[in-house]
């Protein structure tokens, strides 16, 4: 009983302990955002360089899933930032949409070199793999948008809304070639 009674006393000091309140931390928010570009791009070059060869199966397929991992391990790291943040401000929140909308371009054509080496990665029984990474990178990128939505203005969740439409669409019809 005395230790119940312990317990509660010491639930109740913690819990009226003051919290730690979050801080806006666009900055970190931007520079994951920029490292995202950097993962993207090195994601397409490994994809663009896979070429189903015998002899270059096994490097250049690691060299497909390492790339992907970064990006994926990119996208987590942003959306922890973006929830672990405060509101940002109407300039922060331009700030990191439009970092943001300038990786529309790049995902898609990620995206479109994956559709294009298809044959490649079927003819290697890779492409399952392919198709996991895919959805699981669309989940993901869709988190970070919501995350991201969540803590700008309403006027910017509102574009983060176009840019999650468009690129829900270019993963839907990458999806769609590996399901095939």
């Amino acid at each position: 009983m005395q230790l119940l009674l312990f317990i509660l006393s010491f639930l109740s000091i913690s819990s009226a302990l003051p919290q730690p309140v979050a801080e806006r931390d666009a900055p970190s928010l931007l520079a994951t955002i920029n490292d995202l570009n950097t993962a993207i791009t090195e994601l397409t070059t490994a994809v663009n360089g896979f070429d189903g060869s015998l002899l270059g199966l096994l490097p250049q397929a690691l060299a497909v899933v390492k790339a992907e991992a970064t990006v994926d391990i990119t996208i987590l790291k942003a959306t922890h930032i973006a929830e672990s943040s405060a509101n940002f401000t109407a300039a922060e929140s331009q700030e990191i949409v439009g970092a943001l909308a300038t990786q529309i371009g790049p995902i898609q054509d990620s995206l479109n070199a994956l559709k294009a080496k298809y044959p490649q990665f079927k003819k290697t029984l890779t492409a399952p793999i392919v198709l996991l990474d895919l959805k699981t990178l669309k989940k993901h990128t869709n988190g970070l948008i919501d995350a991201i939505s969540a803590k700008v203005t309403p006027d910017n969740a509102g574009l983060l809304g176009l840019g999650k439409g468009i690129l829900t669409q270019a993963f839907d019809d990458a999806i769609a070639v590996y399901s095939a």
